[in-house]
């Protein structure tokens, strides 16, 4: 967890939760918590079937037993208490919260909508829980053009759309982010038009093959991607719409967590640039999609979750409660490994290794002068 030497989107609540929707108007900073929404705990409160709850009942539901529900950060809790307390939130409306798990099918799908009488409807769809699952159907998109949250997502959208009418919202997280852009590029065209924003918060681009079709999409122009400087996952993948940087108060891969995101006012804080290092992850991650087939990269996701599979475990929580007794699982398994399986793992391995190695030296050197010049006079 980031050190709390910023403000955030709690803090966000606390200054700005006492005007309603009506007297301030919707912005980034309510989209990425309407985004974070849907990773509360829900199943047994609300359901798909058109009924609704307010934001503050459903929280009174969630409390009473607020101990034993699953929690995917320590801080969502607090977040909820805050929404259900607050002019702004609290009457807010739940509705249609569907949630699918499938460990054969390798989806995990979970989504809700929020209805804001000033607003239409945000669709907030959620990111990678810590199930094994979860994780597998994310790595599954490097070499499948769509997985099958995705498909849900658009089914999700479009069964939405039809028992709603006005403005469509869409939003999520990691995952979440990813889902909602592929629901809003290719969901029917009469939906598309009353899409009026897209957010996705450090999630990842599409399949290469698809965003190199994209650009005459209705919702394109009103997709957003918003990504910590040092961004791994919001990386991943290929993008065409806009992205913003946003400053982050923590260090490499805990700048996922949105509560490290630096918010002012109603406004993210903007980072001037990148960092080095999320530079260097674009460049081998695009590499290793470049480099290995799909059939390739395939095989490299079933190796890696056979070996986690050695492990017993569902969940990433599962896996680190014993990370020590679980590595010597997974090494072993993986030593064990055919020549082919192990020429494919080895040469993805290399492709990694080299094309970081190449980033470092090209990000030293693209800083010294000289070396500029000099490469500059090689290309003329």
């Amino acid at each position: 967890m980031a050190k709390k030497d910023i403000t955030n989107i709690i803090d966000y609540i606390i200054w700005r939760g006492d005007l309603s929707f009506k007297v301030d108007h919707f912005n980034e900073i309510d989209a990425l918590i309407f985004a974070r929404f849907s990773y509360m705990d829900l199943k047994d409160i609300i359901a798909n079937d058109g009924q609704s709850i307010r934001i503050r009942d459903a929280y009174a539901m969630y409390h009473e037993n607020e101990e034993l529900r699953p929690k995917f950060a320590v801080q969502d809790p607090d977040l909820f208490r805050m929404m259900a307390i607050s002019e702004r939130y609290r009457d807010l409306e739940i509705i249609y919260h569907e949630f699918l798990y499938d460990e054969e099918d390798v989806e995990q799908f979970s989504s809700l909508a929020i209805r804001v009488p000033e607003l239409g409807y945000y669709l907030s769809y959620r990111g990678t829980d810590n199930t094994i699952n979860g994780w597998k159907e994310d790595l599954l998109m490097t070499f499948d053009e769509n997985v099958p949250s995705q498909t849900d997502a658009l089914r999700y959208l479009e069964e939405v759309a039809a028992k709603t009418e006005g403005d469509l919202f869409l939003g999520g997280h990691s995952k979440g982010g990813n889902l909602a852009i592929y629901a809003s590029l290719f969901c029917d065209e009469k939906v598309a038009k009353r899409i009026k924003g897209v957010f996705s918060f450090d999630g990842p681009g599409l399949h290469t093959n698809i965003a190199d079709h994209i650009d005459d999409k209705i919702a394109l122009p009103y997709i957003a991607t918003y990504m910590p400087q040092s961004s791994i996952f919001g990386k991943m993948l290929s993008h065409r719409e806009l992205q913003v940087i946003v400053n982050s108060n923590a260090a490499g891969v805990m700048q996922h967590d949105i509560y490290t995101w630096e918010v002012v006012r109603k406004d993210f804080v903007i980072a001037g640039e990148d960092t080095m290092s999320s530079r260097i992850f674009d460049q081998a991650f695009h590499d290793y999609l470049a480099k290995l087939s799909k059939e390739d990269r395939k095989q490299v996701v079933d190796i890696i979750f056979d070996a986690v599979a050695q492990c017993d475990v569902e969940t990433m929580e599962d896996l680190t409660k014993n990370l020590a007794g679980n590595m010597i699982r997974v090494i072993r398994h993986m030593s064990s490994l055919d020549e082919d399986d192990g020429k494919i793992i080895k040469e993805a391995i290399g492709i990694l290794s080299d094309s970081i190695k190449e980033g470092v030296i090209s990000e030293i050197t693209g800083h010294i002068p000289f070396l500029k010049h000099e490469e500059k006079e090689k290309v003329n």
